[in-house]
């Protein structure tokens, strides 16, 4: 019985990761739209509001993070790698919004589309996850 209690668990500890990644998701297309918006003629609002999404995005990122370590200490065997984080530093944000230039707008749109498509893929993984311990659990029944 302990063994299903903890599939249990390690289920609700990979559902609260899928939930986070969906947020993530969320943020980073809402930073692509802006990115491209920013990218074909934006301006200082839309290179701000792209910044800002940008860093909803790597909050997301550190919390899937610490639900992962939940998830984790559930299932010794996870062996399963975050995707990083979008580069979100001063000198980004320098360029990025009062430098704004086209060769910037692009750099940041393609880690943008890296990390939704690394995120996807991350998200896959857990469903693969949750569908394996779906099965275990429905062993005991």
């Amino acid at each position: 019985m302990d063994q299903l209690k903890e599939l249990k668990e390690a289920k609700r500890a990979a559902e609260e990761v899928i939930a986070r990644i969906d947020h993530a998701l969320s943020s980073l297309e809402s930073a692509s739209s802006w990115g491209l918006w920013d990218l074909f003629g934006g301006d200082f609002f839309s290179s701000w509001m792209k910044r800002g999404k940008i860093q909803d995005a790597n909050m997301d990122l550190q919390a899937i993070s610490s639900s992962l370590n939940t998830l984790n200490k559930e299932l010794e065997d996870v062996n399963m790698r975050l995707p990083s984080e979008i580069s979100d530093t001063l000198g980004d944000h320098a360029f990025d919004l009062w430098f704004d230039n086209i060769f910037t707008d692009i750099r940041v749109q393609g880690e943008i589309k890296d990390s939704l498509q690394e995120l996807k893929d991350f998200r896959g993984q857990v469903i693969s996850l949750i569908k394996k311990i779906n099965v275990d659990i429905a062993s005991f029944k």
